[in-house]
């Protein structure tokens, strides 16, 4: 059975309502601390809007119930790399990459959440 409150954050998150949604799937959690698509959504609703500690511990319980998901270790590994654990999220990547995650999709990402964290800019040599 799917939560209503699931459903609702689902729309939300569609919507661009992050907040919203991450309410909506707090108590649909509640319901169902044990439902991985929950703790997944509720994980990256987190690493949207930059609560990437949170989302990291949401992933971690993704992981719990379905250890073979490559997408939470991919996510956790952008998580980690945006808090500066850059061993942890190599970790993931490895582990998200065994799980059939696409190499430079995940590469790609954390490349760009790296260059976020450290302030970097792409452009500033072309002036």
């Amino acid at each position: 059975m799917t939560s209503k409150y699931f459903k609702s954050g689902l729309n939300k998150a569609k919507l661009g309502l992050h907040e919203e949604a991450i309410s909506d799937f707090e108590k649909a959690s509640w319901e169902n601390p044990q439902n991985f698509e929950i703790q997944f959504n509720l994980g990256t609703a987190y690493l949207t809007i930059g609560e990437f500690e949170q989302s990291i511990i949401n992933f971690s319980k993704a992981i719990e119930i379905n250890p073979k998901s490559s997408d939470a270790y991919g996510n956790r590994a952008v998580a980690y790399i945006a808090i500066g654990d850059d061993k942890k999220s190599d970790a993931d990547k490895i582990n998200a990459i065994k799980l059939g995650a696409p190499i430079e999709g995940i590469n790609a990402i954390i490349d760009i959440v790296k260059d976020k964290r450290e302030g970097s800019d792409p452009f500033k040599n072309l002036g």
